[in-house]
């Protein structure tokens, strides 16, 4: 017979309130003490009043019983109202009703901007959001949170109880082209259940298109993060996911654009290369694909998108001298924001380059910069060859004077010495992105340049130099190059080309470096000794690059063998110049970063976001950059420096190819890969009392439901006391027509028929007990 009836465990909110039912003694104790006593007096008369009274003790006893039992009752109510009891059940009647605190989570991920039905994804989560808030009852608290890489993640960090400002916050929530680490924001999700605690119901909403990407992501460190802490948030309170998303989608992105060199000579055609994938099912043919520069269309293309793969699709553009923004589109589809990639090209006429001699000469050709001037910008009058390159030389005293801001390369050649000033120099100068040389000769001090230039704290040599191999004057000895497998880009034109000279130029005398290979430097070219002769390194946005012999002929044959030397050095300007733009292509959710150097302390800086609002912009403590908030939106971006810098910086910030992959998870896969073991409501459209397709609920035991229904209980047990103590029978009526109206009104949230047959038997049975007792209460 009890197995037809739920299961109940009961607990207590405020145990130590339970010394409260102590005070459920005390109409016992006054009853007691207030007993009338009396002393036996026989006369004869009261033989007919002891047979009166007699006759009526039945009815009195049951009065005072009834009427003490009443008043204990209304203490213990108030008591354990106070300590509030919970129960947890599989049955919904003694489910507590009392306040939630619901976390609501909206995703705001670049995904949720698929357009299905002419309404995004985001839109549909926040109109679910409302429902929610909307059927929130008086009492219940809410937090609000977005899954963004943008901060802050809690938009309502402090429970709210007022829906209407909740469902404000709502409507202001704006949509990121993000991607993000769900795990770090469950983990702020994980930190706001400790809010409230005297609200111990807990409730979370995940509202989300469960894209793959974000909650099964490809690195296993990041999904581990999301499955442990989804099982921490699932431990403590009822999670309810409720997928906005949709399975069939379908989705075209161009997802890479680039081009075959770091900058791009004016006048000369350019090879633009452009990635397209189409991430459905069916494939696609003869799409439209258009190139657009500084927004004007410049070229159109056709292309076949099988389903699945990527292709490449190229064009050949030429530039006039300046910053060009570049970008590729595709036809716009249900998800618009990955149809175009951008990318802002620098374009230049000619490359400065600045040599600092550090061997002056009064001889043709003696200093220790002609060669390389003449390798950089060869005066070839019967040849067609026109250099990109020019070489400014000055002399090592001149460095501190000049603005290195105006050139694209320094060559520093055979210099003796370096003074802490200088060095600090060249370091702004990498930092904002510009190529330094080091070349070195039989001037240098190979003590003062790992003092100065590398340094432990600010290391500029890629590496430390030990000593001097090799004798000048009798040159007995000769050492070759070995370029290995012409790997690095330097090296790469002279690969399949024997006669270009590079493997028979004769190095008499080098200097020995050991590499710093923990900083990222590598040997581009070595000697056939196999110490480093070619030694490069990142360093800020710029790079160095250390030629540990010298570029004049007093150590080589380079000078006179000048088909190796001038290839060399023009792939060395190329490769050291490339950091100066490569910070201008940057993803979502990463900073713009624009260096102004050292005599830019004050430089005003504005940034212009591709819907035309404007930030200002703040240098950093040392004036030398200036740097944005991470970047929550695609498109071009420019930064405006006004004087002393007085330039435009353009940057192309595109969106994360990862977030253009509209696979989701399915509820089996919740189950079974995300939330295993763990019980929790898959939904697709918000239903406040069950869960979807009669999936079990598990209630958490935490509430205040009884503590309500025990104040009600109280209160209306004061009012029959009251009533009892001047007419028992109307009391009693009124106690058993509120325990009749009780039944009536909560037999619907019993389970099935059990709970109504139940509802039915003890109203039976109370309506039987007064029609039993009614004779005794009537007579006397």
């Amino acid at each position: 017979m009890f197995g037809l009836f739920p299961l109940i465990a009961f607990g207590f909110g405020s145990p130590l309130m339970l010394w409260g039912l102590a005070a459920g003694s005390i109409p016992i104790l006054i009853h007691l003490l207030h007993r009338r006593r009396y002393q036996t007096v026989p006369w004869a008369a009261m033989r007919f009043l002891l047979a009166a009274t007699k006759k009526q003790s039945r009815r009195l006893k049951l009065e005072q019983l009834l009427l003490l039992l009443v008043r204990t009752m209304i203490v213990v109510c108030l008591a354990l109202a106070l300590a509030r009891p919970t129960a947890e059940t599989l049955g919904q009647y003694f489910q507590s009703e009392g306040p939630k605190h619901r976390i609501i989570v909206i995703d705001a991920t670049l995904s949720m901007g698929s357009t299905t039905t002419g309404r995004t994804r985001f839109d549909r989560a926040r109109e679910l959001a409302r429902q929610i808030v909307a059927g929130s009852r008086q009492g219940d608290a809410i937090n609000l949170v977005r899954i963004s890489e943008s901060t802050p993640h809690v938009i309502i960090a402090r429970p709210a109880y007022q829906s209407m400002a909740v469902i404000e916050e709502i409507e202001q929530l704006l949509l990121y082209d993000e991607r993000v680490d769900a795990s770090m924001v469950l983990k702020e999700v994980q930190d706001l259940l400790s809010l409230a605690p005297e609200i111990r119901r807990k409730e979370v909403y995940l509202i989300t298109d469960l894209q793959a990407s974000t909650w099964a992501p490809a690195n296993s460190v990041e999904a581990s993060r999301i499955r442990e802490t989804l099982k921490t948030i699932g431990s403590r309170s009822q999670v309810v996911w409720l997928d906005v998303g949709d399975s069939n989608a379908s989705n075209t992105a161009v997802t890479g654009l680039r081009i075959d060199n770091d900058f791009v000579l004016s006048g000369r055609p350019v090879r633009v290369s452009a990635s397209l994938k189409n991430f459905s099912s069916i494939g696609a043919s003869n799409q439209l694909v258009e190139l657009m520069v500084d927004g004007q269309l410049t070229d159109t293309k056709r292309a076949d998108l099988p389903a699945g793969q990527e292709v490449s699709v190229d064009f050949s553009p030429t530039f006039s001298d300046g910053e060009h923004r570049l970008n590729v589109r595709i036809a716009p589809d249900t998800l618009p924001v990955d149809d175009v990639r951008s990318l802002v090209i620098p374009v230049r006429s000619e490359l400065q380059v600045l040599l600092i001699n550090g061997k002056p000469s009064g001889e043709p050709m003696g200093n220790s910069t002609d060669f390389l001037k003449l390798a950089l910008a060869p005066e070839l009058p019967n040849r067609a060859f026109s250099s990109p390159m020019r070489p400014t030389v000055i002399r090592e005293s001149e460095l501190l004077g000049s603005d290195l801001s105006r050139y694209d390369c320094v060559f520093a050649c055979n210099i003796a010495m370096f003074t802490e000033r200088e060095a600090e120099v060249l370091r702004s100068y990498l930092e904002s992105g510009g190529g330094v040389v080091f070349c070195l000769g039989d001037q240098v001090r190979p003590d003062n340049y790992n003092q100065i230039l590398h340094a432990e704290k600010q290391p500029i040599l890629p590496a430390r130099l030990i000593e001097r191999t090799g004798d000048p004057r009798k040159k007995d000895v000769a050492f070759t190059f070995d370029p290995g497998e012409f790997n690095h880009p330097i090296l790469q034109p002279f690969a399949g080309n024997a006669n270009a000279g590079l493997e028979l130029t004769k190095t008499f005398v080098y200097v020995k470096a050991e590499v710093d290979a923990d900083r990222g430097a590598e040997v581009a070219l070595g000697f056939s000794s196999g110490d480093p002769a070619i030694v490069d390194a990142p360093y800020g946005r710029g790079r160095v690059v250390l030629v540990t012999t010298s570029v004049d002929r007093e150590w080589s044959t380079w000078a006179v063998w000048g088909h190796s030397l001038i290839p060399l050095m023009h792939e060395t300007v190329n490769y050291a110049v490339s950091g100066r733009w490569k910070d201008r292509d940057v993803l979502v959710g990463q900073p713009l970063q624009c260096h102004v150097g050292l005599r830019a302390t004050d430089t005003p800086a504005v940034l212009h976001l591709p819907n035309g609002d404007t930030k200002q912009l703040q240098p950093s403590a040392d004036g030398r950059t200036i740097t944005s908030e991470p970047t929550a939106t695609s498109g071009f971006h420019k930064i405006v420096l006004g004087p002393p810098a007085n330039r435009t910086d353009w940057f192309a910030v595109n969106v994360d190819t990862q977030e253009s992959d509209l696979t989701s998870l399915q509820s089996e896969d919740l189950r079974t890969e995300l939330m295993p073991g763990i019980e929790f409501r898959y939904l697709t459209e918000w239903e406040e009392a069950a869960a979807s397709n009669g999936e079990q609920v598990r209630v958490i035991s935490t509430g205040t439901g009884f503590s309500r229904s025990l104040l009600f209980a109280a209160m209306a047990l004061l009012l029959v006391e009251q009533l009892m103590a001047w007419n028992f029978v109307a009391g009693a009526s009124l106690l058993l027509a509120f325990a009749m109206g009780s039944l009536t009104l909560n037999a619907y949230r019993w389970d099935s028929w059990i709970g109504a047959g139940l509802a039915s038997v003890i109203a039976i049975s109370l309506v039987a007990l007064a029609l039993k007792f009614r004779p005794v209460l009537r007579s006397g």
